[in-house]
């Protein structure tokens, strides 16, 4: 065969195989990930390393105000062992290091949420202020956090979560707003339960 030729093929195959990679690394860059609000994103909360909103492959931000002290919020924060009988989305909560069925700085709890088991075990816990636990479920790790901010006539209440992992993408990919009406469910039934408490309603 004629060397020029010979070449040409050559060239030919070359810039066919460097498309190629071209256009499969062009579609890994491409994988899809549930789309992020990350303007929404509070700067007063503390995220532990490699759990910031940024750093993740799904986040959700919410918040409500209370017309209640942070302290009656916190109680029914902490008090996890109650959730079920006032947020339906959680069930079977067991906190193995706890008599009284309260959180607290070392606490470990399982539970369900969405009907997915996870294992949770707090994080922060600055009291009437912050608390804030990791989640592991089958493919997902997550952050859960909570800031309550004093105001003059109640409290604003922030509530962000951000997850990790393959069960975490499909997950948000298949129900983008689950995670988001899940966590307004959790904050408006907190509002309607402390306010009552505090003798608003």
């Amino acid at each position: 065969m004629n060397p020029i030729r010979i070449q040409r093929i050559v060239v030919v195959v070359c810039l066919g195989l460097f498309d190629l990679m071209a256009r499969t690394a062009q579609a890994g860059d491409t994988t899809e990930k549930p789309i992020k609000q990350l303007n929404e994103a509070s700067d007063l909360i503390h995220w532990p390393e490699g759990f910031s909103p940024k750093q993740t492959d799904a986040f959700v931000h919410n918040q409500i105000f209370i017309n209640a002290p942070a302290k009656v919020i916190w109680s029914n924060l902490v008090n996890a062992k109650d959730w079920p009988a006032w947020y339906s989305n959680s069930a079977d909560v067991q906190i193995t290091n706890s008599d009284e069925g309260r959180l607290g700085p070392t606490s470990q709890f399982s539970w369900k949420t969405l009907g997915f088991p996870v294992s949770s075990r707090v994080n922060e816990f600055v009291p009437n202020t912050r608390l804030g636990w990791f989640g592991d479920g089958t493919g997902i790790h997550a952050y859960h956090t909570w800031l309550i901010i004093e105001k003059s006539n109640g409290c604003e209440v922030v509530t962000e979560e951000t997850q990790n992992g393959p069960s975490a993408v499909a997950f948000n990919l298949d129900q983008p707003r689950a995670m988001y009406d899940a966590h307004d469910w959790w904050l408006a039934s907190l509002k309607v339960r402390s306010e009552q408490a505090a003798g608003k309603h």
